[in-house]
């Protein structure tokens, strides 16, 4: 992986939190050198076609042994990044907390029921890389409502927006709205290798759908959880 100069040092983050804030993402192009996003092209067709061409999300880095991914929630230049899009944005040390990370890999028929499910995340920051975008029919855009919330203070509050949003009634609302290119709805066309970063706890959104016979993957890598220490959310993920 390649650090672009122009992201080292806090100045650099102030100007990407500036830019998510009023524009709802900031976008850093080739954050990926060219030989191993290959490397990581090559690896997700072979884990799809390992699991029948079916969807597929792999959890945590160690399964990713031999790809960037593998070595970037520990990679110094990016936890720097996203350690001063935090402070920056909130005006908080930022925690040295780990990042949650999945790759997610949209093929088959299960690639359908894993699109147009509008959300919040459960983390502040999403920081977002394309491997593979399918270059025919629908590309799988990422679908974005910018900033459309605070950080709640507290977990019931959050708990509740999620409710409001996780229903067939506001789902099938916000999909008449995309299906209807509604200017809320920002459709960002996905190039593999760029980094993407946005907020994805206060932002509503999704990927569209692709065609089932391609692979869109992404790597995702979220950071702070602002509900970590809530006992109402240890109870309830119990029960």
């Amino acid at each position: 992986m390649q650090t672009p100069s122009f992201i080292r040092g806090a100045e650099s983050a102030r100007t990407i939190a500036r830019q998510i804030e009023s524009e709802g993402f900031a976008v850093i192009d080739d954050y990926v050198a060219p030989d191993q996003l290959q490397t990581a092209q090559n690896f997700v067709r072979q884990a799809v076609a390992r699991n029948g061409g079916n969807y597929l999300a792999i959890n945590g880095s160690e399964k990713l042994g031999g790809t960037f991914l593998h070595d970037l929630a520990t990679d110094p230049g990016f936890i720097a990044l996203c350690h001063g899009i935090y402070e920056s944005s909130t005006g908080k040390p930022a925690p040295d907390t780990p990042f949650y990370q999945v790759l997610r890999c949209l093929a088959g028929s299960l690639a359908k029921a894993n699109s147009l499910n509008f959300h919040y995340d459960s983390y502040l920051l999403t920081a977002l890389i394309p491997v593979i975008i399918p270059d025919h029919g629908k590309t799988g855009d990422l679908l974005l409502i910018p900033n459309s919330r605070g950080i709640r203070s507290h977990y019931l509050t959050n708990f509740a927006d999620k409710i409001l949003l996780d229903n067939w009634l506001s789902q099938r609302l916000l999909r008449m709205l995309y299906a209807r290119r509604h200017a809320m709805i920002r459709h960002l066309k996905l190039k593999p290798g760029n980094l993407y970063l946005f907020y994805g706890y206060r932002s509503i959104h999704t990927n569209e759908e692709c065609s089932p016979d391609a692979i869109r993957s992404t790597a995702l890598l979220h950071y702070f959880d602002p509900h970590a220490e809530s006992s109402l959310k240890r109870m309830l993920r119990r029960n």
